[in-house]
């Protein structure tokens, strides 16, 4: 899971693999088999019909996850669920009763044909931000969405559930659509025609595990190194925002990490499909994405940059090493209802973090001083906005507490950091010849997707194949919570902390000094004050002027994405346009972005003799 700009998200769904068999068809003795009506929805609802694999209890329970792997938070996807009914073969309807949220029990069982029910979608539903402490919102990539002849994103834990003891049994999921919207997903489609597709899936876990999105084609696909890549982009409004431009990117990106990774990562196939929101009261409002093994669900705003978009992206694409290469056996036999969280949540967002920054510097894409700049960020967020003493592997095997899930975001900030130093140790005790990569690489073989281990085992094993230092480095920062003191493992590969100047990221608000004010009507004007602002000037705004359009989109004083987005963490030098009413009259400005900059926290380069391991570190 990654967050990003203003929102929380949060993930890394770690499940399985997938098979099929038409769904109208009795069940086999090991098939449960399933069907979506995505053509006759009604009042905003979709239709589910299950039916189980032979039955021989007088008693059945069926269930919906009230948590997936990755989201470290509670959702109750049975919220969503209603008119639930249990018939027998000749259609008469079976006993119900709902023992708790996501459970349905059912009497006479063992007459059980098929069960029916209607899905509401949760992205309607949204108040608030998924992580706060007693939030009920479910993160939005984790969510659904319910559009009719639109847009349907389905992850799957919103509409299929499992029987008791059927949980292992082949699923044969069929989706009934109409013939003008595509699936895109990271299953294969067994069924030619143009309106039904059918999946065989091996087992409830890859149900969950992948995430299906149908909209109108607006599709980009490459190949990189043998893996096939799909992304599937529904954006309504912001027609700017599609395959075509973020393809590019994306491709770059993924060639990139697919190289960084060398020969850990096998993966065949990867769907990326991207839900831009309008973060509107009936819409997505949560910004990021939520992984899994071979595909991320993701939702970003209209405003969305496409490094911003990217950066995440290519966050949950490092999630295919861990958790899914090197993974606990609370997430591999996963309980969707009475989970046990692992202790490791340090190592599968934390070193995922890292690594989702540390192939940018070594494969070119940014340069030495970006890289610095990343991490003395993550430094002063971690210090400044967490609890700095807080054992992370007591945070992890807690984190569905309320009190200590407002810790979890951390997991990105002093998570990454501690892989950081974890790797500057292994760089130095091995004369910069091995990483934190290598290590990862070497658990992958030992353990693997289908080898979990046990949570108690994984700091030993890590010590075990590095060396001492790195496992007192564990103890001491991971299990017992000690704050980290950056500068003793930076300075081995001659760097340390130093006051530089580091850029704003809202080119309107410097210093706590706003450049812009918002009247009553919701209008946006530019408020120059001190004609210190350095953006301002090399724009062309004036005092007064009321801004219309940044970069070619309307400006909505009641929507502070709308304003705030097109100026968060622009690049020096990049044209920018603006269109502002001034004095009566519409006038277009244009000028190559400035950027403010105020003294801040950084790293710099402070001894040149370190240089070597430096560079084998970076390079």
């Amino acid at each position: 899971m990654k967050h990003s700009f203003l929102t929380l998200v949060a993930a890394s769904a770690l499940l399985w693999s997938c098979t099929s068999q038409n769904a109208t068809a009795n069940a086999t003795k090991d098939e449960v088999n399933v069907t979506l009506d995505l053509v006759n929805v009604n009042n905003d609802k979709v239709k589910v019909v299950a039916k189980p694999a032979k039955i021989t209890s007088t008693t059945i329970i069926y269930q919906v996850p009230r948590i997936i792997p990755g989201t470290y938070a509670i959702a109750d996807y049975g919220r969503y669920i209603e008119d639930f009914k249990a018939y027998d073969k000749s259609g008469n309807a079976l006993s119900v009763s709902k023992t708790d949220v996501n459970s349905w029990k059912i009497e006479n069982a063992n007459q059980l044909d098929k069960v029916e029910y209607l899905v509401n979608d949760t992205f309607d539903s949204e108040e608030g931000g998924a992580f706060d402490e007693n939030s009920k919102t479910i993160f939005s990539p984790a969510g659904t969405n319910i559009l009719a002849g639109e847009n349907f994103l389905l992850n799957l834990c919103g509409f299929v559930g499992y029987f008791d003891n059927q949980k292992d049994f082949q699923y044969n999921l069929t989706i009934d659509h109409s013939a003008n919207l595509v699936g895109t997903t990271a299953l294969t489609d067994q069924d030619a025609s143009a309106n039904k597709d059918f999946f065989k899936i091996p087992r409830y876990a890859d149900v969950v595990d992948n995430p299906i999105m149908y909209a109108k084609p607006d599709i980009g696909t490459f190949t990189v190194d043998g893996m096939e890549v799909d992304l599937h982009v529904y954006s309504p409004r912001n027609k700017e925002l599609n395959a075509k431009k973020l393809l590019p990117e994306l491709q770059k990106m993924m060639t990139a990490q697919k190289k960084f990774l060398g020969d850990i990562n096998h993966t065949k196939k990867y769907a990326i499909l991207a839900y831009i929101t309008s973060m509107q009261k009936d819409d997505a409002r949560g910004l990021g994405a939520l992984e899994h093994n071979n595909s991320t669900t993701a939702t970003f705003a209209d405003e969305m940059k496409v490094d911003e978009l990217i950066h995440v992206i290519s966050h949950e694409f490092f999630h295919t090493l861990t958790p899914l290469n090197v993974h606990s056996k609370e997430i591999h036999y996963f309980d969707f209802n009475q989970p046990k969280m692992s202790q490791h949540l340090w190592m599968y967002e934390g070193f995922t973090e890292y690594f989702a920054n540390l192939f940018q510097v070594k494969q070119g894409l940014i340069d030495e001083k970006k890289f610095f700049a990343l991490m003395a960020d993550k430094v002063h967020n971690s210090k400044t906005m967490y609890q700095d003493d807080l054992s992370f592997t007591e945070m992890s095997k807690n984190v569905l507490d309320p009190t200590v899930k407002k810790q979890y975001p951390n997991v990105y900030e002093k998570g990454a950091l501690m892989a950081m130093c974890l790797d500057i140790i292994i760089r130095e005790k091995s004369n910069g010849e091995k990483g934190v990569r290598d290590v990862m690489g070497e658990l992958s073989k030992i353990y693997g997707p289908n080898r979990p281990f046990d949570d108690a085992d994984l700091i030993p094993e890590f010590t075990k194949i590095t060396y001492p230092e790195v496992g007192e480095f564990l103890q001491s920062h991971v299990v017992k919570g000690v704050p980290v003191d950056y500068n003793q493992y930076l300075s081995k590969v001659g760097v340390e902390n130093a006051t530089v100047k580091v850029p704003v990221n809202l080119a309107l608000l410097v210093d706590n000094t706003r450049y812009v004010r918002i009247d009553a009507n919701r209008n946006v004007f530019i408020n120059a004050l001190d004609g210190k602002n350095e953006f301002i000037k090399a724009i062309g705004f004036q005092d007064g002027d009321q801004i219309i359009e940044f970069e070619g989109k309307k400006i909505d004083g009641g929507n502070l994405n709308s304003v705030f987005m097109p100026i968060y963490k622009l690049q020096e030098g990049k044209p920018f346009a603006a269109k502002v009413m001034r004095n009566g009259k519409e006038v277009d400005l244009k000028g190559n972005v400035k950027l403010n900059y105020v003294d801040g926290p950084g790293f710099v380069i402070s001894n040149p003799a370190k240089e070597s391991l430096k560079n084998k570190w970076l390079k």
